[in-house]
């Protein structure tokens, strides 16, 4: 199956029933494609403040199980900006902390979004992959 098909699939079914009763890969599918668009296109303060990051919590294992590490560690490092239970699931409560975010948050969040976009993972190309080798 096309990966775009089955990603867009996946952020139906999330839209419909929530993310706690997604299939583990649509899961992982929701939340890896959800976190390349935000960050790609918003940077973090933008992905956090979305519906994507609704799903943040879960972006730095999903990313490993595709074998993106870096990219799950860059995930890790920027869900840590709000303690160490990473980022509310509430969207009010993550955009307020975004929001109050210091001058020193915002540099080190800019500096993981330029790890990001210099990173040398592809992870269309992973998730391919993965999908590719899922039952």
């Amino acid at each position: 199956m096309n990966t775009d098909i089955a990603a867009q699939r996946a952020l139906d079914r999330l839209a419909e029933v929530g993310f706690q009763k997604l299939t583990e890969l649509d899961k992982i599918l929701a939340v890896v494609w959800t976190f390349e668009a935000g960050v790609g296109n918003r940077g973090f303060a933008g992905y956090f403040s979305s519906s994507a990051g609704d799903i943040a919590f879960h972006a730095p294992s999903a990313l490993r199980v595709i074998g993106a590490v870096g990219k799950a560690e860059i995930a890790v490092r920027a869900n840590n900006v709000f303690g160490a239970g990473g980022p509310p699931r509430d969207r009010k409560k993550r955009r307020a902390i975004v929001r109050t975010f210091n001058d020193e948050t915002r540099r080190m969040l800019q500096g993981l979004e330029t790890l990001f976009y210099e990173s040398q993972e592809d992870v269309d190309d992973l998730l391919e992959v993965y999908l590719d080798n899922s039952p």
